[in-house]
């Protein structure tokens, strides 16, 4: 995971699903209508942590089990809900926090483009 603060480079599973996170809720509507909603819930609801070794094993489980699941109303939210989950698991390693600004996550994760 923390690899990821300046590259988009996986090493391994739990860095890749990272990313998988984050980027699709960087591309996710800025308000989700009923109908985008749906998907972005049962994508995030159902989401399963492939993440089982490391020090960031089942980090997001168990930000699901500490926060509740990730809100879909809005992308803002969504982002700060993955930034407060990874900090979870950067304070546990004693790691640095990552400043969860919306402008700077979504500087981060989605480009100005729209190329990933």
């Amino acid at each position: 995971m923390a690899g990821l603060s300046e590259s988009n480079e996986t090493k391994d599973i739990c860095s890749a699903q990272w990313l998988l996170l984050w980027t699709t809720a960087a591309y996710a509507p800025e308000f989700p209508s009923k109908e985008e909603k749906v998907p972005l819930s049962t994508f995030f609801d159902k989401f399963t942590d492939l993440c089982k070794t490391g020090p960031y094993a089942n980090s997001y489980s168990d930000a699901v089990k500490v926060y509740g699941k990730p809100p879909t109303g809005s992308r803002r939210e969504l982002m700060l809900w993955l930034c407060m989950a990874e900090n979870r698991s950067l304070q546990e390693q004693g790691l640095p926090l990552k400043r969860c600004r919306y402008s700077d996550l979504m500087a981060r994760w989605r480009y100005p483009d729209g190329y990933l």
